[in-house]
């Protein structure tokens, strides 16, 4: 019988921290960890301003300071982008003639993290 019960015991193990690792994986593809990663590294080096942790120019990293959130916006209107409005917490540039939502976060309460969504992005999300 304790045999029985430390094999059970085993497979739970097993079972538990494959899960665990499968999650896990998905966290690190769903939010991009290791750009955020490199985004951190980079502002603990010294490196001060935006930061673009995609290098597609789609997200963006930098520490909390109105200046930062100053100089997004003015990187934005220097790339083309029109501010049309705010949805929610984010917002709403014209790009083109596309319209372009620019997500604001907070992480730790010390650094602002931008996203920069566009149509193709949600028709992407909703093909999926």
């Amino acid at each position: 019988m304790k045999k029985f019960l430390k094999t059970i015991g085993a497979v739970s193990v097993i079972v538990v921290t494959a899960y665990s690792i499968y999650h896990l994986i998905r966290l690190i593809k769903k939010y991009d960890v290791l750009s955020l990663l490199y985004g951190f590294d980079l502002l603990h080096r010294g490196h001060e301003g935006i930061i673009d942790i995609s290098r597609k120019g789609v997200k963006f990293i930098s520490r909390k300071s109105e200046e930062n959130l100053d100089a997004f916006s003015e990187y934005l209107k220097a790339n083309g982008y029109r501010l049309v409005g705010r949805f929610g917490r984010s917002d709403l540039y014209d790009y083109q003639g596309v319209e372009v939502i620019v997500k604001q976060s907070m992480l730790f309460n010390k650094y602002y993290l931008f996203e920069v969504y566009n149509e193709s992005f949600f028709e992407a999300e909703l093909s999926a």
